[in-house]
């Protein structure tokens, strides 16, 4: 990057600190890549952005094949547990077909850049940025899977418990919410929740790419600090669950209180992290080498800011 200097903006500044899991995520794979997501893309949807900020806003709502597919399949499931929720019965086969034709509208988009003109309206894949060469197979290898994925969730146990179920047993389905700590907003989006019979809450996430169980016991436990606050009465449990739809595994873990205590006191050490970054605490000056980049080069090689990197 030739500009080791960027302004934080100051109708900007005094924002309330927000934390997310895919905002830690970047927080801890990379710092230069942090950066250009959360602080120079900002304002990069006005007219009157500079081409650096611009650019790494376009950049930052890229995703690459693998990713499209979990977006396609996330989008798929969400349609089909509508209609469960609703009373009505989902046709995989319908969904995968809806799937397919949404993916190769989306590839037509990418592959003309209609995401430059619209970064947050048409999808723009990373391949097709790069100009990287993906064989035809390989994108077809990406729809079998989008498939196989949706066929996968529609055959869980889970869904089977499901449907028919009454209305107030749903609690959550891809909702985008939040509770405080330390003064920031931490978001959470589980992908589905539910009062199971014995009244207790069930935290599900469904993953199209490989398992990190660690990770993934984390990420469910963040989202129990809000089901704590919110669903889980005086002695209700909660149990969260993983399918992994590639190859169909199905992992379960009690969060209990020192699960949520692990997860309360990991989000309170990224919050420090992000405050002693952030340019309140370090003045609107945002020196680029107190961002360095990974020492993982083999991270790069995922990255849609490889353009903007000194790497």
């Amino acid at each position: 990057m030739a500009d080791q200097l960027y302004l934080w903006p100051e109708d900007q500044q005094g924002d309330r600190l927000t934390w997310s899991w895919s905002k830690d995520r970047r927080l801890k794979d990379c710092l230069r890549r942090y950066y250009l997501h959360h602080y120079v893309s900002r304002g990069g949807a006005s007219a009157g952005a500079q081409p650096l900020t611009r650019e790494a806003y376009l950049l930052k709502n890229l995703r690459n094949r693998h990713m499209w597919v979990g977006e396609v399949v996330h989008e798929m499931i969400e349609l089909g547990l509508g209609a469960l929720r609703r009373g009505e019965q989902a046709s995989p086969a319908a969904l995968v077909e809806r799937g397919t034709r949404r993916m190769r509208a989306q590839y037509a988009e990418s592959l003309q850049g209609v995401y430059r003109e619209r970064p947050l309206h048409a999808c723009g894949l990373m391949e097709h940025e790069y100009r990287e060469e993906v064989p035809k197979e390989e994108w077809k290898r990406q729809r079998d899977r989008m498939e196989r994925c949706v066929r996968a969730f529609f055959e869980l146990e889970l869904v089977a418990k499901l449907e028919g179920s009454p209305p107030w047993r749903w609690l959550a389905l891809e909702n985008l919410t939040s509770f405080d700590l330390d003064g920031a907003t931490v978001l959470v989006k589980p992908d589905l929740a539910w009062r199971d019979h014995d009244d207790t809450v069930v935290l599900v996430d469904w993953k199209t790419g490989k398992a990190r169980p660690d990770d993934e016991e984390r990420q469910l436990a963040v989202y129990g600090l809000f089901a704590r606050r919110s669903w889980v009465g005086g002695g209700g449990g909660l149990r969260g669950v993983v399918a992994h739809l590639d190859d169909g595994g199905v992992s379960e873990t009690n969060l209990d209180d020192m699960a949520l205590a692990r997860a309360e006191a990991s989000i309170r050490s990224s919050l420090a992290t992000m405050r002693a970054l952030h340019p309140e605490a370090a003045g609107p000056e945002l020196r680029l080498d107190r961002f360095p980049v990974t020492a993982d080069a083999g991270f790069c090689v995922h990255c849609a800011f490889k353009r903007l990197c000194d790497r």
